[in-house]
């Protein structure tokens, strides 16, 4: 490994310094891959790390707090009660008057203190009129006034219209059925408007089930109604977060990470415009490119159709049936060699193809890939490391610290695959001159190798093997060890310098 040296000043009287191990690399110049120290053909050497280094510390969660539905129903609670004592009113009028003000305690308190008639006006606005809220009575001798029947419950809603328990039941389950609208029920009667509190809808559900649903509609409007409060888009998760400091991302206890502001997989430093812009387009035209792409590609050596299987890029046409051959997924170039696929076609190429799909789809094919591969890393390879570590950390020849760096690199992996999705969407729409352009795309082709090497040791290699080995000839996995933990913090620090620079050169 040639050792990547931070070069002085001219003015400077010192020396260059070796550094220690890949150092963190910068972003402030262009320098070549034959002398950064990350070509692709070269490996960090792992007499670089000491044999006592531990692998490194995973990433600091920067999200706000995460609720789940029980959580959040103790929290409105203790809104609804510090609010009712505060204004001296009945708990189910306080939840209608903060679910207006979109549950912010202070500013309705505050309005109160100001303006002594403010309460009253916003009741008269949202038709809370003030009245006892006790269980219903039967003391009534008036009929009923939708059935005319029997005798109508008296006390239900402070207005004083009055109905039987059955058409109450039959009124209040039948909105419930139908959807979030039960949440702002409303008295039957012509011209009335007075709404329904919570608890009166609670007390008139015809069964269990749909009185569960209606308390799941609660707690879902508690959340959709705060501004600083959302669900995790994660398919069936049910856990909330708050907003979390300023452009950060929210990694749910489900395993997702989002971003807050629009609700998609995490995307950072990439701003929102451009996820939504790079949305749209892949509505516009991501049909059209799966036509013309096909889910299989040929082998470049003999034409063996080859599915891809695993989130690597590094592909081989597996005999028997296939010729050995080894290539890389994107490109379809020779893996032996193989530097960079990141950069764009040529002006020229995109001009032969007489067609701007054809740019779109050479972003939007590697895009893809990336997602895939994401997908993978998360789950599959999740699933497949855990286990490996497991079997490693009950074998008494090898401790805890022996294995962590095989989740460490799994976690940086994912990671790494969701920032590299979101950087070909950016650099689709990236406007900026050649010179920043190439720069970018060398950093990127950078993360990318890296990475793609780091992939190839932790997904191809049978680890379970090395649990058959006695400690002392088990110097190979030790070797492994090393190297995939030093491929780790490489990639960590070029993710880093990427996502700054990013950020720092493109400011949104």
């Amino acid at each position: 490994l040639v050792p990547f040296l931070r070069i002085s000043s001219p003015l400077s009287p010192k020396a260059p310094r070796a550094m220690s191990g890949p150092p963190k690399p910068e972003m402030g110049r262009a320098i070549s891959a034959a002398t950064s120290g990350y070509s692709n053909e070269d490996s960090p050497s792992p007499s670089d790390l000491e044999e006592e280094d531990a692998p490194p510390a995973k990433a600091p969660n920067r999200t706000g707090k995460i609720w789940d539905r029980s959580a959040l129903k103790v929290q409105r609670d203790a809104l609804i009660d510090e609010t009712a004592d505060c204004l001296g009113i009945e708990g189910g009028d306080a939840a209608i008057c903060l679910s207006h003000l979109h549950w912010d305690v202070d500013s309705l308190t505050q309005s109160c203190f100001d303006d002594p008639n403010f309460l009253s006006g916003l009741r008269k606005r949202l038709r809370v009129s003030e009245g006892p809220d006790a269980p219903p009575a039967t003391g009534s001798d008036d009929l009923c006034e939708i059935c005319f029947c029997e005798t109508a419950m008296a006390g239900v809603v402070p207005c004083g219209h009055s109905y039987c328990q059955d058409c109450w039941r039959r009124f209040v389950s039948l909105a419930v059925e139908e959807g979030k609208g039960c949440l702002e029920l409303r008295c039957p009667a012509v011209k009335c408007g007075e709404r329904l509190r919570s608890d009166q809808v609670l007390r008139m559900c015809a069964s269990p089930p749909l009185a569960e649903r209606y308390r799941r509609f609660v707690i879902d409007a508690f959340v959709e109604e705060h501004h600083s409060r959302k669900w995790c888009p994660g398919a069936g998760c049910s856990f909330a977060s708050e907003r979390p400091a300023a452009r950060a991302s929210v990694r749910c206890e489900c395993g997702m990470t989002w971003c807050f502001d629009c609700s998609n997989d995490d995307h950072q430093p990439v701003p929102c415009a451009c996820v939504q812009k790079w949305q749209k387009k892949q509505l516009d035209e991501g049909n059209d490119i799966q036509w013309i792409m096909a889910n299989t590609k040929p082998c470049p050596k003999c034409n063996n159709p080859i599915e891809k299987n695993g989130g690597c890029m590094h592909m081989t046409c597996r005999k028997p049936g296939g010729c050995g051959h080894e290539f890389c997924w994107i490109c379809m170039s020779d893996w032996n060699g193989h530097s960079a696929c990141n950069a764009a076609p040529e002006e020229k190429t995109i001009k032969q193809a007489r067609s701007e799909l054809m740019r779109f789809s050479w972003y939007w094919e590697r895009f893809g890939a990336h997602q895939a591969a994401q997908l993978k890393s998360g789950g599959d390879l999740r699933e497949k490391m855990e286990a490996i570590v497991a079997c490693f950390s009950a074998e008494s020849h090898f401790n805890v610290k022996d294995s962590d760096f095989l989740l460490d690199a799994q976690e940086q992996i994912s990671r790494c695959r969701r920032f590299l999705k979101w950087t070909y969407a950016f650099a689709y729409f990236i406007d900026a001159n050649a010179d920043k352009r190439k720069l970018f795309e060398f950093h990127q082709a950078q993360l990318e190798g890296t990475l793609e090497r780091l992939s190839d040791i932790i997904e191809n290699t049978d680890w379970s093997l090395f649990l058959e080995i006695d400690i002392a000839e088990n110097q190979e996995f030790f070797q492994k060890r090393e190297r995939s933990i030093s491929l780790t913090n490489v990639v960590r620090d070029f993710f880093d310098s990427l996502a700054s620079w990013i950020q720092e050169t493109f400011p949104e």
